[in-house]
C-alpha cells in the first residue's frame, strides 16, 4: 500500500517563503492571515478572520504598481494599449505562477475538502493567495518596500513586455492583445506563413530547489528545416516567452530577407 504523502509543514513553509520574498515580517500574524484560505477558516475556526480583506487590498496595490511601471517605461503608448500589457501581467495564470515561484502553495491553511481537491496548486487560489501576500507586505512595510518586492519578482514578465512593445509594435503601430504576448505573436506569425504552431519542450533545469531556472526550446518547421530557439526563466512559462521572442525575431529576420530578396 502507497505511504500517503504528508501535508505541508506550514512553519516551516512560511520561513522558507519569507526568504524567497526577501522579506521578514515585523508582525508574523499578517502573514499568517494572509495564508489563511476561507476553506481554513470555515473548519477550523468560523468566527475568526482569512486573506479576503488583504486580498482585496493587495489587488489594488498590484495593479498600481504595474500601472505605475508601465506608464514609466512606456511613455508613448495610450491608455488602451497599457491597459493590455497590464492585463498580460496582473492575470490570474501570471500572479499564480509568481506565488510558485516564492513558495505560496505549501505555506497555506486550507480545509481538508479544499486541500484533497488540489487547492495548494489551484491557480485561483495561488493568485488570490499572492495578491493577499502583497497586502501583508504592505501594512507591515509600506508602499516603497511592496514596490521594491514586487517589481524584483516581475522583472523577467515586465522585461518580456517592454521588449514585446519595442520589437512587434514599434511606433505608429497599435498595440493589440495578441500582440502583447510572445508566444501569441509566435502563434500569429507562423499561422501567416501556413506553418504548425510551435512546440515547447523542457530541457533542463538548473540550481537548487529554492532558485530553480528553467530551459525550454520553442521548435517550429519552416521551408523544409526545423528551427527552434531556446530560453531560460524561473517559471516554465517565463523560460516559454523567452523562447518564443528569440524564435519570433530569427523567423522575423528571415521571412523580411525573403521579402527583400523577392523584390
Amino acid at each position: 500500500m502507497a505511504k500517503q504523502a504528508s501535508a505541508p509543514d506550514p512553519v516551516a513553509a512560511r520561513a522558507q517563503l519569507c526568504e524567497r520574498l526577501g522579506h521578514h515580517f515585523s508582525d508574523p500574524k499578517l502573514l499568517e492571515t494572509a495564508l489563511t484560505h476561507p476553506s481554513w477558516r470555515n473548519e477550523r475556526d468560523p468566527g475568526g478572520v482569512d486573506n479576503q480583506r488583504l486580498e482585496f487590498l493587495g489587488d489594488a496595490v498590484v495593479g498600481l504598481i504595474v500601472t505605475l511601471e508601465l506608464v514609466r517605461r512606456l511613455p508613448q503608448r495610450r491608455e488602451g494599449e497599457l491597459t493590455v500589457l497590464k492585463s498580460q501581467l496582473v492575470r490570474e495564470r501570471s500572479l499564480a505562477e509568481l506565488a510558485e515561484q516564492v513558495g505560496i502553495g505549501p505555506a497555506l491553511l486550507l480545509g481538508k475538502g479544499e486541500d484533497r481537491t488540489g487547492g495548494r496548486e489551484r491557480p485561483s487560489v495561488l493568485s488570490d493567495a499572492f495578491e493577499s501576500v502583497l497586502g501583508a507586505v504592505l501594512l507591515d512595510a509600506g508602499y516603497a518596500a511592496t514596490t521594491t518586492l514586487l517589481l524584483d519578482l516581475m522583472h523577467e514578465s515586465l522585461d518580456a513586455v517592454i521588449a514585446q512593445v519595442q520589437e512587434v509594435a514599434g511606433p505608429g503601430t497599435e498595440l493589440s492583445a495578441s500582440t502583447a504576448n510572445w508566444k501569441t505573436a509566435l502563434q500569429e506569425l507562423l499561422q501567416q506563413l501556413g506553418v504548425a504552431p510551435p512546440t515547447y519542450d523542457l530541457v533542463g533545469e538548473l540550481g537548487p530547489t529554492h532558485a530553480r531556472r528553467f530551459q525550454i526550446r520553442a521548435t517550429t518547421s519552416l521551408q523544409g528545416q526545423e528551427r527552434s530557439a531556446e530560453g531560460a526563466g524561473s517559471t516554465k512559462k517565463a523560460a516559454e516567452t523567452e523562447a518564443a521572442q528569440r524564435l519570433y525575431a530569427e523567423l522575423r529576420l528571415l521571412v523580411d530577407a525573403n521579402q527583400t530578396a523577392s523584390t
